[in-house]
């Protein structure tokens, strides 16, 4: 008897909407003989050729359903929403798992039903009740009912991913999540706790996965199933992942039984996210209609092109997202770091290699709660640089080393300007170039701030939910330092980490304002501990037919997919 996943899998292997690779990999993950796999490979239309086959990912034009195909730049080795913070994790989850809730649109402070239909939240903001849909139910065909989102949140909790910290800040325990009933599950929190709503609709960890699943593929070893989880997904989600290979991308379908319904929706029939290594392939594929969608993974030069090009759509949305320059505490005293960022070439950054996607701003993006529109911004002025570094104890012809990642063209030019400004103070910046990986693991690394480079570009954060300590602690807290956290520089301000632990556990919005003000003012005029570029402005290139997008500045990347479609020819 051959399950229906196996059944799936087979039908879709012989129409050849798969490569040769993800027969072979999903065959193995679902127990098929050898023979069998080698069967399906050797029938499939174009599966034998010796070049990468293009038809699974091809568009299927006009009218309804179709697929539709994303391309991205690299795979990814984890999937599991409780597990992976990889941005194209999250976008994965945000097609094939729900939450309880979800950020309405394009809002960063409305909340809409998902999961739960309603919800009711005490006067002390210490209890919140959801009313769940009684009609959910997950890929595999059981019930999504409050204790199945009670076993799925236990797992994200016990688990211990790096993701578990959006909910581990309201809930300490299992215990804290109650049964009423069938569809009902209250969170009982023993504080109030004002910003739970926003953390459960975060885009990193609150999806609902399948507690059968984990059941029927956990070990001893593994009781949670997260080896099973790196490389597939069981949720609620419109959409099922049916194959996945780190090389090739993942192949989707339309679930049927969604919750929400097909009956006046056209959707998609398959989401493809397709890996494509070269930008420049990725580019002609969008220009030949050979794939609907590209986020945020091309070259400005070929941002422009596309802007000119009627076949498709650049959307352009304001993010939550910051980027900066790592200035390392360890070596650059105060006035050193005050002066590297009166050196830093902020017009040309954002004018010439930002072209018009960036927006300067401090640590916080503007949509972030407790922004400050007064915050000090600094200017390009290398007088005032050359003083201010002189006073810090560095001598003219001193060298300070710039990390900076080697792939990435726009850091690379970011890092030449900046050096042409320290040259013209009579300092030098080594650019050190190296890949991503040795830049993320220095910063992450736990090897002293002494041993690592003066600075670090092209770094950057944004938040989990629409919440100021949420996006400031991971980068400049103690507690983040040398431990696996992002405080690269092991930046420390006394004042700062008082600011921060009332903010961690504040109620009243209007003192969380006040709170950040003087925050934002530490991490600027008083003591930066990095160089702000701004606020990213981020862009999705669509295909001209598709409609339905609306992007969130706190889902980066991400496609609120079930209402997107091809419109009609």
């Amino acid at each position: 008897m051959i399950d229906s996943r196996t059944a799936r899998f087979v039908a879709v292997a012989r129409g050849g909407s798969l490569s040769r690779r993800q027969v072979l990999d999903t065959g193995l993950r679902l127990g098929l003989a050898t023979p069998a796999i080698a069967a399906l490979m050797a029938n499939a239309p174009e599966a034998t050729a010796s070049a990468p086959q293009r038809r699974p990912f091809a568009r299927q034009d006009g009218g309804t359903g179709g697929t539709f195909t994303v391309l991205i730049s690299v795979g990814t080795e984890d999937i599991d929403p409780h597990y992976s913070y990889a941005t194209l994790s999250s976008t994965i989850a945000l097609c094939v798992y729900d939450m309880l809730v979800v950020y309405q649109d394009d809002s960063t402070t409305e909340i809409a039903p998902m999961l739960a239909e309603s919800w009711d939240v005490s006067d002390d903001e210490s209890t919140y009740t959801f009313k769940l849909r009684p009609n959910a139910r997950f890929h595999d065909g059981t019930v999504c009912d409050a204790q199945a989102v009670k076993d799925a949140y236990t797992r994200w909790l016990e688990l211990g991913g790096a993701v578990v910290q959006v909910i581990a800040r309201f809930v300490e325990s299992p215990d804290q999540m109650e049964v009423v009933d069938a569809t009902t599950l209250r969170f009982n929190l023993d504080r109030p706790q004002p910003l739970f709503l926003p953390a459960m609709a975060s885009q990193y960890g609150p999806s609902v996965v399948s507690p059968t699943a984990i059941r029927e593929n956990a070990t001893d070893e593994d009781p949670y199933a997260h080896e099973f989880f790196l490389a597939n997904a069981v949720g609620t989600g419109p959409y099922r992942l049916i194959s996945n290979s780190i090389n090739e991308g993942l192949v989707l379908e339309r679930f049927e039984e969604y919750w929400r319904g097909w009956d006046d929706n056209p959707g998609f029939d398959q989401v493809v996210f397709r890996v494509v290594p070269e930008d420049a392939t990725r580019r002609q594929l969008l220009e030949q209609g050979e794939a609907d969608a590209s986020a945020f993974n091309l070259t400005l030069d070929g941002v422009e092109a596309l802007r000119q090009n009627p076949d498709v759509v650049v959307v352009e949305y304001p993010t939550t997202s910051v980027s900066w320059a790592i200035l390392n505490a360890a070596r650059l005293p105060r006035e050193a770091r005050q002066g590297l960022s009166f050196a830093f070439p902020y017009e040309e950054v954002e004018q010439s290699v930002f072209r018009g996607l960036l927006k300067r701003t401090g640590p916080l993006a503007d949509s972030v709660v407790g922004y400050d529109p007064e915050v000090y911004l600094y200017q390009t002025d290398l007088d005032r640089a050359k003083e201010l570094v002189l006073q810090a104890g560095f001598a003219e012809g001193d060298v300070f080393e710039y990390m900076v990642d080697s792939t990435d063209e726009r850091e690379s030019t970011i890092a030449q300007l900046f050096q042409a400004n320290i040259q013209q103070m009579g300092f030098d910046l080594e650019i050190v170039a190296v890949d991503y990986a040795t830049v993320e693991s220095t910063i992450f690394g736990e090897q002293p701030a002494e041993e690592k480079p003066h600075l670090i570009g092209g770094w950057g954060w944004w938040p989990d939910y629409n919440d100021p300590w949420n996006h400031l602690a991971p980068n400049f807290t103690e507690a983040n330092i040398g431990n696996g956290g992002s405080n690269a520089g092991a930046w420390s301000n006394a004042r700062f980490e008082e600011i921060m632990a009332e903010a961690e556990v504040f109620t009243d919005e209007r003192r969380l304002i006040e709170l950040m003000a003087e925050a934002q003012d530490i991490l600027t005029e008083q003591d930066p501990p990095v160089i702000y570029y701004g606020q990213i402005v981020r862009y999705t290139v669509l295909a001209s037919d598709i409609q339905g997008f609306v992007p969130n500045p706190l889902y980066l990347d991400g496609f609120n997919i079930w209402d997107m479609s091809r419109a009609p020819a």
